[in-house]
């Protein structure tokens, strides 16, 4: 009995759907918010099919003749400032780095300060030398490996005095150091 109903339905749907029997005029029962709101979603599905088929809904046809090359010497200027910016950029960044770390080179540090780093130098394995500056007349000759600090020497009187007014007068070169530190290094051998 529930197949025959089915049935039935069915034939009378296909049948009405025909147009050979005649229905009840059909009301509309969206609102006009309802109706604009469909309407523009139909738009936004086909011309979304469109898209995804690859058809331009309004194709430009490309003409050699109405291209124009870009104007090389705008591009210039605004690679130029570009690369302005990023360069001051980073000089702001170092020197807030600088300033934050409390660093500074052995040059710029002050000549009245009780301990002041005069030079250093990289032996390599690790080791470095430094010459320190400890009061007004006495340098320290500190090295510096990977078990720690240790004093090779101390130097005063008159030979402190010359290396101090060597470092003062004028910078010095890595060649001087190297003098300076072989210098010492043959002062060590004589006493020890």
């Amino acid at each position: 009995m529930r197949k025959f109903v089915i049935l039935l339905f069915l034939a009378v749907m296909a049948f009405a759907q025909s147009g050979t029997v005649e229905t009840v005029p059909h009301t509309d029962t969206l609102s006009a918010a309802a109706k604009s709101d469909s309407i523009a979603a139909e738009y936004k599905i086909e011309a979304l099919k469109k898209a995804l088929a690859g058809v331009p809904e309004n194709p430009v046809p490309m003409n050699a003749a109405d291209y124009q090359p870009p104007d090389l010497g705008k591009v210039a200027v605004r690679m130029a400032v570009g690369l302005g910016v990023i360069l001051i950029l980073l000089y702001v960044l170092y020197i807030l780095a600088k300033k934050i770390r409390g660093v500074e080179s052995p040059n710029s540090t002050q000549t009245n300060s009780a301990v002041q780093l005069l030079d250093s130098k990289f032996l390599g394995g690790g080791q470095k030398v430094f010459l320190i500056r400890a009061g007004a007349e006495r340098i320290l000759v500190v090295g510096s490996s990977a078990d720690g600090l240790r004093t090779l020497s101390e130097i005063q009187g008159e030979e402190a005095k010359y290396i101090l007014e060597t470092y003062n007068s004028r910078p010095i070169t890595p060649a001087q150091f190297s003098a300076t530190v072989d210098h010492l290094l043959r002062r060590f051998k004589k006493e020890g």
